[in-house]
């Protein structure tokens, strides 16, 4: 593209489409952008016009004039400049694509244009179309299919592919299309490492993708057109609305193309008027809703928007335009002041308000972009470990493979845990993304304690949390741990950072697990404060009680006798099935211990030797307690509080306690024990003690891990439920049982059951 001299604004609006043989196009140097703040992330590359080449064909030209059209922020464009124009790349024949070939190759002003899609029957098809438009036009615009490659000899290239997907989302629709477009637009991204011209960006989430080609590619002018076609539909609705033409309109939409767009700067008739948010929903979410529900895709307004940002990127015209682009950490909607080609981001005069809503649009693109930039790079290949138990699942997904591995090794043997590289796919249940991010807690944990906030305690340690119900989120930080959280209930993904990779992998863990336990409660499952024991044949004891009865000491003793497997030594997912049985699960946790009684069980010796060989326990392990293994101190060791601390044991470590675990069985009888170091062991009527309410976690009473993220359903329902499985429960054979200091005796007794 050679850039020729400037002319001034003429009355009218057309172009005049030139012809002439395609030849390779000359890098163009656009003009200095003045004063402003230059777009992308590492600024932008400026220079001086570029002369025509001495060596070079004849020059063709095309003028842009523009008539009495404002732009949103009312400004007019204010020159026009002649232009050659060689080749435009469109990647993607789809809906937006295809009409956006239409609407180059009946205007006509560029030379050529090159057509890549997913599959070549496509592009073919998409190339023969517009030949037929051609010529029935006779637009001297030429058309071929070509490999993406070769698009790095274009002036300018549209990036419009859209992953094979089903959308069914009803809320924040466009963000849906983030994991299953993201890989695709990072694989483009690096193809076009090094190029030069200026990339428009269809895609949705289009913020995020825009995001993740300027930083997979390292070009510093991509744009992204969703705030450009808001910004239409805005002045459209309130064209209607006041019964005025389109021109006596002026407006813009800022923030993101989606649920978090920013309406502002509204004016009818050169007189400010507040937006309704009503109106404005009406404007960016009914409007496109009701034409796809009519023509299956939006193409013209978002085609349009790309058009109107190659007249600017291209220096056809220069102007004001809102694009997304990379700008102070994130990636959103903002005014975009074009100069000779060369884009600088303008403040967009926001009030508190106003200012404060597209901080929030910023925050969600940013965990949007985080979700996914793993992609940037083939060196950042991220692992993924998909979680099971009775058929749901979670997956915990990180660029740092030791927190999924850590996750599964947190799990297994109890739930299942397969570690893959395919990424999760909508369908395929929660999805927890962690990463070791410093910068990330800081700015996480200034967003929580910088508003109105709530605390809970959540594993032991004090969570600070708040709801924003504009977006339905939960952002959360443990301040004390470094560590932060974005919940997304939408998609159901929950973005966790931390300053290290041992918390981060705890939290990882933690989560996935609680995002488990949302939805078994949905399937009908519930939390027992119980230990279990199952026999090969399935059957199960349930062991009942409050803290220090003797629940650990029961199912421990039976799990060491070789009849008996362990299932859970503190908590129990328990259903009803068939209005008669009831089904247990295990809650994966790391088992507690405590030193005298692995001491008792002639255990001591041997988890001594492994942890001075260098073994790691689980990090929950308090360091006194690592300390008195390491210095052979068989003492009981209790908190300030007076809380026993334990030895803290991954799953699997406990075989070395010689311990089996089961991953599932039925209930078919229930103990409540009790410790009394002057009895002897026995079996007792049950005395009158049955399964009640108090004997499960809920979400009012679980006080180690309190439903910060709203995630247990607190209905009528939820609670019939727990009356029925509690009189299912009360309805099997149940004794009491006094247990003693003696681990012999006990397990004698046991060994009877």
């Amino acid at each position: 593209m050679a850039v020729a001299a400037r002319a001034p604004l003429g009355d009218g609006h057309g172009i005049r489409p030139p012809y002439r043989e395609h030849g390779s196009r000359s890098a163009a140097a656009p003009r200095s952008p003045g004063p402003g703040r230059p777009c992308g992330e590492s600024g932008d590359r400026t220079a001086g016009p570029e002369q025509p080449d001495a060596g070079s064909r004849h020059r063709r030209t095309t003028t842009l004039a523009s008539g009495p059209r404002q732009h949103g922020d009312g400004s007019q464009p204010v020159s026009v400049v002649s232009v050659r124009i060689d080749s435009v790349g469109i990647i993607g024949a789809g809906a937006v694509g295809h009409t956006v070939g239409t609407l180059l190759t009946a205007a006509g002003w560029t030379d050529t244009i090159l057509v890549t899609s997913r599959t070549r029957r496509s592009a073919d098809a998409l190339v023969a179309d517009l030949e037929d438009l051609a010529v029935l036009l006779n637009s001297p615009t030429r058309l071929a299919h070509v490999p993406v490659a070769e698009m790095l000899s274009c002036d300018a290239v549209v990036v419009c592919p859209r992953a094979a997907f089903s959308n069914t989302a009803v809320r924040d629709v466009r963000m849906a299309g983030l994991r299953v477009n993201a890989p695709l637009i990072a694989r483009l991204g690096r193809v076009f490492a090094g190029y030069h011209g200026p990339v428009i960006v269809v895609t949705n989430p289009v913020d995020p993708m825009t995001w993740l080609f300027a930083r997979a590619s390292g070009v510093s002018r991509v744009y992204g057109v969703g705030s450009a076609t808001d910004t239409a539909r805005l002045r459209l609705t309130l064209a209607g609305m006041h019964g005025v033409s389109v021109s006596a309109v002026s407006g813009r939409v800022v923030g993101e193309h989606g649920d978090a767009a920013v309406p502002c700067m509204t004016t009818v008739g050169g007189a400010p008027v507040e937006v309704d948010p009503a109106v404005a929903r009406a404007a960016l979410s009914e409007r496109p809703r009701r034409i796809n529900e009519g023509l299956g895709r939006a193409r013209s307004g978002p085609a349009g928007a790309v058009l109107s940002a190659l007249h600017h990127a291209l220096g056809l015209v220069d102007g004001t335009v809102e694009l997304s682009t990379p700008h102070d950490g994130s990636c959103t909607g903002v005014p975009v002041r074009f100069i000779g080609g060369q884009g600088v981001v303008l403040d967009p005069g926001l009030g508190p308000e106003h200012r404060r809503r597209h901080a929030a649009a910023a925050d969600k693109v940013r965990a949007a972009f985080h979700t996914v930039r793993h992609h940037i790079t083939r060196e950042e290949t991220p692992v993924h470990t998909r979680i099971s138990t009775a058929g749901h699942h979670v997956t915990v997904t990180s660029q740092t493979a030791a927190v999924p591995r850590w996750a599964a090794r947190y799990v297994r043997p109890w739930w299942d845990a397969t570690e893959t590289a395919t990424p999760p796919r909508d369908g395929d249940g929660p999805v927890v993304d962690a990463h070791v991010d410093p910068g990330a807690v800081s700015r996480l944990v200034q967003s929580v304690t910088d508003h109105p906030n709530d605390s809970a305690d959540f594993a032991g340690a004090v969570m600070v949390y708040r709801h924003d119900d504009t977006e339905g989120t939960v952002s959360a930080a443990h301040p004390g741990l470094d560590l932060a959280y974005h919940y997304r209930p939408k998609d159901r993904c929950m973005h966790i950072v931390g300053c290290t990779e041992t918390a981060v992998a705890t939290a990882a863990a933690r989560v996935a697990r609680e995002l488990m336990r949302a939805q078994l409660h949905e399937a009908g499952w519930h939390v027992l404060h119980a230990s279990a024991a199952v026999r090969g044949d399935g059957e199960t004891v349930l062991v009942l009680g409050g803290k220090g009865a003797g629940k650990t000491t029961t199912a421990l003793a039976l799990a060491r006798s070789g009849n008996w497997r362990l299932l859970a030594n503190d908590r129990v997912f328990a259903r009803l099935e068939d209005n008669t049985r009831v089904r247990v699960l295990p809650w994966p946790s790391a088992a507690a211990i405590g030193l005298g009684l692995l001491d008792a069980l002639g255990e001591y010796d041997g988890v001594r030797a492994r942890v001075l060989a260098g073994e790691q326990m689980h990090p929950t392990q308090n360091a006194a307690v690592t300390a008195a293994l390491a210095e052979g101190s068989r003492q009981p060791l209790r908190s300030p509080a007076g809380k026993e601390l334990k030895v803290q044991f991954f799953p699997d470590q406990l075989p070395w306690l010689g311990l089996g675990l089961a991953t599932t069985g039925y209930a078919a009888r229930v103990l409540f024990p009790g410790i009394d170091p002057a009895a002897k062991p026995a079996l007792t009527d049950a005395a009158g003690r049955t399964v009640s309410a108090g004997d499960f976690f809920t979400p009012a009473s679980d006080d180690r891990y309190t439903d910060v993220f709203g995630l247990i359903d607190t209905t009528p329902a939820a609670a019939v439920q727990r009356e029925a499985l509690a009189a299912a429960l009360g309805a099997l054979p149940r004794q009491g049982l006094v247990l003693t200091h003696d681990v012999q005796a006990n397990s004698g007794l046991l060994d009877e059951l």
